[in-house]
């Protein structure tokens, strides 16, 4: 179905194409990989930030953000963690008179901070691109001086509709310039690459564990736990292992183009995946028994803690909205649960994103593109889940409808949600915010029917915010004890004694 477009069809796009629920015959997808509507508050972030997503893993390397200070801070943490970046920290006259002695300099002192350093990046941001400096000349005459690659990231935030774009731009910067640059004498049988873990809570030691058990050589892994001479050697493989579908394509694909490496789709959330993917590597090294061993013992381990949980989360409703990454994956890990997943929603998730997860979803489930708060808000009011699961930015939206809430990604505290031993620690999550006892304080408005099967969201929300597309007025239907109020349906909430 195709949107109704108001003024430039390319940027104004009425919010109705962009939420489809899927129906019986047929496939239609959101409309998707479009610049968010002007008026609306996207959740999308910019080329930088996405390439700071990628790289920012990569500890051994000098990270300069050639642009204003707020850059560098903005782009300093990554997945909730701290990571140590320089920056030029350009002001006014800079902007006016360029940058280029500032980025020079600072290469400099950044290389006496850290003799050590194998690598560095320099990040194009906004400002530097509008301006014209020529940062890729000067990082090759810094090359020479400083006696180690000086990688250009141009990847200033408006090079395309989301972070996505830089997720690909820092693969790029890696396949062109460092990827095949070393050799390995010892090439083994098992040796593989993994592409797509960003080593969350540890999950990339997790992988790595149960790799090894089968007796599996993990060489490098984008970008979780690489170092220098792990990616320069990096195509020297047997077997690429692809675990994020939507951020590692282009890597995976690149390097059996120009390598010849063959790769493997897999995926390790939830135990029947996570079965399937070991099962899947065993057969293609020839390590079948070892994988059967392997999972025997890793799902015998979890069987005592799934017992505890499992019946109580089975027949709960679920709903997703975060990046593209590990969407589909995601609701499947909730099948294993009992767990049906109501709405889900990338900011930037593509055609192929979209197709997998409108396979894995069921019947009357809803799916949709780049959701404002505003989105998000109808749908949770309307479909009432019992955990919704997303990033920070929604956990208090989540808290004020009472509705449990899931970070992605997790806290440190969670622990890794990957393999068997991550299954039982996402489920003991999920659990928590279900039955949280928070939510015995909460009462909804009586008039609401929270999982009444003829509640649909109107597609009259879904609307950018010009002429033709009215804002509808929002009232929530939950209130705390002590604080009645009017709800959505003119009802009146009480606090429950």
């Amino acid at each position: 179905m195709i949107a109704m477009s108001c003024r430039n069809s390319e940027t104004y796009m009425c919010r109705e194409a962009h939420l489809v629920q899927k129906r019986k015959g047929g496939i239609t997808l959101p409309l998707c990989s479009r610049p968010s509507a002007p008026g609306e508050i996207t959740q999308r972030s910019c080329a930088f930030y996405g390439a700071r997503w990628m790289l920012a893993p990569l500890e051994d390397a000098i990270h300069i953000v050639h642009g204003p200070v707020g850059c560098a801070y903005y782009g300093g943490t990554v997945r909730g963690r701290s990571f140590r970046v320089f920056s030029t920290a350009l002001e006014e006259k800079d902007i006016v008179f360029g940058g280029g002695k500032r980025l020079i300099r600072t290469l400099k002192e950044a290389k006496a901070i850290m003799p050590h350093a194998r690598y560095i990046f320099v990040y194009a941001t906004c400002s530097t691109a509008i301006i014209g400096d020529d940062i890729d000349s000067i990082c090759k005459k810094m090359e020479k001086e400083l006696g180690c690659p000086v990688i250009f990231v141009n990847c200033p935030g408006f090079k395309g509709d989301s972070q996505a774009s830089g997720h690909r731009i820092a693969f790029e910067s890696l396949l062109n310039r460092l990827i095949g640059q070393g050799q390995r004498t010892e090439v083994g049988n098992y040796d593989v690459n993994i592409i797509g873990d960003y080593n969350i809570n540890g999950e990339s030691m997790v992988l790595k564990s149960l790799l090894e058990k089968m007796g599996i050589r993990v060489r490098c892994i984008f970008t979780g736990h690489a170092d220098y001479e792990g990616i320069i050697a990096a195509h020297r493989v047997r077997l690429n292992l692809l675990v994020c579908q939507s951020s590692g394509r282009f890597l995976a694909e690149a390097l059996q183009k120009r390598y010849g490496i063959a790769y493997l789709k897999v995926t390790f959330l939830g135990p029947s995946q996570t079965m399937a993917s070991l099962r899947k590597i065993g057969q293609f090294l020839g390590l079948e028994r070892e994988a059967e061993r392997v999972i025997a013992t890793g799902y015998k381990a979890i069987k005592p803690g799934l017992d505890r949980f499992l019946p109580k989360l089975r027949g709960k409703r679920a709903a997703l909205f975060f990046g593209a990454a590990r969407m589909a994956s995601l609701i499947k890990a909730l099948d294993d649960m009992g767990t049906e997943v109501v709405f889900t929603g990338s900011q930037f998730g593509d055609l192929t994103t979209y197709k997998e997860t409108w396979q894995t979803v069921n019947p009357g489930t809803y799916i949709i593109d780049d959701a404002s708060e505003h989105d998000l808000e109808h749908l949770l009011d309307e479909l009432r889940p019992d955990v919704f699961m997303g990033g920070i930015k929604e956990q208090s939206l989540s808290h004020k409808f009472g509705i449990g809430f899931c970070l992605f990604p997790q806290l440190k505290c969670a622990g890794p949600y990957v393999g068997f031993q991550g299954f039982l620690n996402f489920a003991s999550s999920v659990h928590n915010a279900v039955y949280a006892p928070v939510w015995k304080f909460a009462k909804l408005n009586p008039n609401s029917s929270p999982h009444s099967a003829d509640r649909k969201p109107r597609k009259s929300w879904f609307s950018c915010h010009c002429e033709a597309c009215p804002p509808v007025p929002f009232v929530p239907s939950l209130q705390l004890p002590g604080k009645p109020g009017v709800g959505r349906r003119g009802g009146t909430t009480e606090a429950i004694s």
